[in-house]
């Protein structure tokens, strides 16, 4: 199984200035299409915006450019529309749900959205989410992990594969908290911003104990893809144990 992790940055290619004065979904659509992820969780991304097009629906367009299921979760008013995060998943969404994860009052923060789907993979039912942290201060993340981890207790029943941009090195504190849940893949972190000169990792995929005891990860990677984004897609190869 191919997971997929890729903030799009709303489809708006970040050599094109000023930023997100123009869009290419297609070029989004096609690192999918070439990469062929399974499931995909993606961050940044428009429905029903000027920016981005008052009649473009990004995640269901994608979902209709690549052939597969999608599931999307508002975040925060944009510019006439919404943002938020969404998946693509080659098998049917049997279950979805969508949940804002709001900031402290008064911290200046910006509200962001988990996306969670449930899917049965090779007669295994797991549920597969996307989530995007503020990028403005550990506490307005750490409130908003939190939050998520009350969410995603409740499918706890399940394996569980949670990809994101968390906007935090892997050394942050707060991943501790995080891991009441959660284990990190690997050690070995892979670079994930920018796209043109990675030096930072901020996106990462994350496994339950369930899922961790279900599958063995074969591979970890950043795809080098400049234009797109400015984030690299981050992929996660994934075979069930036997």
């Amino acid at each position: 199984i191919e997971v997929m992790s890729y903030n799009i940055h709303i489809a708006s290619p970040p050599s094109i200035l000023p930023e997100f004065s123009s869009t290419d979904l297609q070029a989004v659509a096609n690192v999918i299409i070439r990469e062929k992820p399974d499931l995909a969780a993606l961050q940044e991304v428009d429905a029903y915006t000027v920016r981005s097009g008052k009649t473009s629906h990004q995640a269901k367009d994608l979902a209709v450019l690549t052939g597969m299921f999608y599931h999307f979760a508002g975040a925060v008013d944009r510019s006439e529309g919404v943002q938020g995060n969404a998946v693509l998943s080659r098998y049917p969404v049997l279950q979805a749900e969508s949940f804002k994860l709001p900031t402290p009052e008064g911290s200046g923060g910006e509200t962001r959205s988990l996306a969670i789907t449930v899917l049965e993979v090779e007669g295994i039912r797991l549920a597969f989410m996307s989530v995007h942290l503020d990028h403005r201060s550990d506490r307005d993340r750490q409130f908003q992990v939190e939050q998520l981890l009350e969410y995603t207790q409740k499918y706890d029943e399940y394996p569980i594969i949670l990809g994101g941009d968390f906007n935090m090195k892997p050394d942050n504190e707060i991943f501790r908290i995080l891991e009441k849940q959660f284990m990190m893949v690997t050690s070995d972190h892979p670079l994930t911003f920018s796209s043109t000169d990675p030096k930072t990792t901020i996106d990462f995929i994350f496994l339950n104990k369930k899922a961790n005891d279900l599958f063995e990860v074969l591979s970890y990677y950043t795809v080098d893809e400049q234009y797109a984004s400015d984030h690299l897609p981050l992929v996660l190869k994934l075979q069930f144990k036997k």
